[in-house]
């Protein structure tokens, strides 16, 4: 697969970061500039290298998560529907409320979290927080291997 140069070096200074202990990225690009498959294609070099076990992904809707489960799917070779034998598992924001199953696996394994479009979370501590946000900094902060947060910029 022949990624667009800035996947490629997306991909490596997230690698880089994340092997000189900075947990967090950040993905800031445009609209349809293939922020999924840079995203499916970095969690799949991490998995093959050993540094995480499971890989979540929150989206804002059900489309954007189903999207984010294909290409996962397809790029990694292994399910992500959250049953016995997956790799992971995508949801949306809302969906995260109400999910209490998941969140001893990040006691138990090294989990990549993508968040999709992460501007819809807000809050630096639990008193500022939305909902998804407080979700996010009690359950996830702190605990996840590693983060890559994306971030869609608007051009003009």
């Amino acid at each position: 697969m022949n990624l667009r140069l800035w996947q490629h070096e997306c991909i490596t200074k997230a690698i880089y970061q994340y092997k000189n202990h900075h947990s967090h990225y950040l993905c800031l690009a445009t609209p349809g500039a293939g922020k999924t498959l840079m995203a499916a294609i970095l969690a799949k070099q991490l998995f093959d290298t050993g540094l995480i076990d499971l890989v979540i992904c929150i989206a804002p809707s059900i489309i954007v998560s189903d999207d984010f489960r294909e290409e996962l799917e397809t790029q990694m070779g292994r399910k992500l529907d959250g049953k016995l034998g997956s790799i992971g598992r995508t949801f949306t924001y809302q969906a995260m409320i109400s999910e209490c199953d998941i969140w001893d696996l990040f006691n138990s394994h090294k989990v990549f979290v993508i968040f999709d479009e992460i501007h819809h979370c807000a809050g630096s501590d639990l008193k500022n927080a939305n909902a998804w946000g407080g979700k996010i900094i009690s359950e996830i902060q702190g605990k996840a291997a590693y983060t890559l947060a994306l971030v869609r910029r608007q051009l003009g």
